[in-house]
């Protein structure tokens, strides 16, 4: 039973990483177009603040009676990687590691690691002691498909589209609670509500001073990545983000190497946070033994 989980999970994987891709183009593609409108409308914004001040009397005259302008109105915060929370212009953009658009070897590929780490998951996930079970891995195997969509966005637009972890966790947090009846357990959901909150406080905060090294759709990640991942245990989060953040700067300083770009450079952050947490989610337990000599 254990060996055909494995099989039908990365068989169905694939099916999902290969429909999953062009989705997520798609909702990137129409977030970053959202994303333009938005830092039009700023312009536009300062041109009217700039007209005032150069003509105060006239600026706001429309010619029917002294009527004001509309001023255009602010949205908020974008998936972006990195702008800032005053509105401020983002910094000198990177190239893109991956295509964007329709690119079918980018998608198979896709396919291919959704697949592998469907399989990985069924083969390796342990529940609070609980063998995994296509119960038991169904809320981790909707984070992992969304997990490789939002790396595959960051890497081919820098932002991470809400849309997809909305969804995501539309679907884990009913499927957690599924698995926290079917075990008789109910401690992890409030692991789980605690680490997302922590998870997102933190990120919230880093995001909020330091806008141009971080997008607010990294903080929204981080919330997913504490709910999925505290749900196996608060150690295993921590080693997420802690595996995360290694890997975000290494990667960075490869990229900065390889592109000569210099340390405003915006770095795609969610490949990282995703591996790290996939990494949690599989082997959590006995890394946090080998590392913290604590019980697997």
């Amino acid at each position: 039973m254990h060996a055909l989980l494995v099989d039908v999970g990365s068989a169905a994987g694939v099916v999902a990483g290969l429909l999953l891709d062009p989705a997520g183009q798609r909702l990137a593609d129409r977030s970053l177009a959202a994303e333009e409108r938005r830092r039009a409308e700023r312009a536009e914004l300062r041109s009217f603040r700039s007209a005032d001040a150069a003509d105060p009397a006239g600026a706001t005259d429309t010619g029917n009676g002294g009527t004001p302008a509309p001023v255009p109105e602010l949205h908020e915060a974008s998936d972006a990687s990195a702008p800032g929370p005053d509105g401020a212009e983002p910094a000198a953009p990177t190239r893109h590691v991956l295509p964007r658009g329709r690119s079918v070897p980018r998608m198979v590929g896709a396919g291919l690691v959704t697949g592998v780490l469907w399989g990985v998951v069924a083969a390796t996930l342990t529940v609070h002691g609980h063998e995994a079970s296509l119960l038991l891995v169904l809320p981790f195997w909707v984070f992992v498909a969304m997990a490789v969509t939002v790396s595959v966005t960051d890497l081919t637009h820098r932002l991470v589209p809400r849309q997809l972890l909305y969804g995501a966790l539309a679907l884990i947090v009913p499927l957690l609670v599924v698995v926290s009846a079917h075990l008789h357990e109910w401690r992890p959901l409030l692991d789980a509500g605690a680490a997302g909150l922590v998870a997102f406080g933190v990120f919230f905060v880093i995001w909020f001073f330091v806008p141009r090294g971080m997008g607010f759709g990294d903080v929204r990640l981080a919330g997913v990545i504490g709910v999925t991942v505290g749900y196996l245990g608060l150690l295993e989060t921590y080693l997420a983000f802690l595996i995360g953040f290694v890997l975000g700067l290494l990667f960075g300083l490869v990229l900065m190497a390889v592109a000569r770009s210099g340390r405003t450079t915006r770095i795609p952050f969610a490949p990282a946070l995703c591996v790290g947490a996939v990494v949690a989610i599989g082997w959590g337990a006995p890394l946090a033994h080998r590392i913290f000599h604590v019980a697997g």
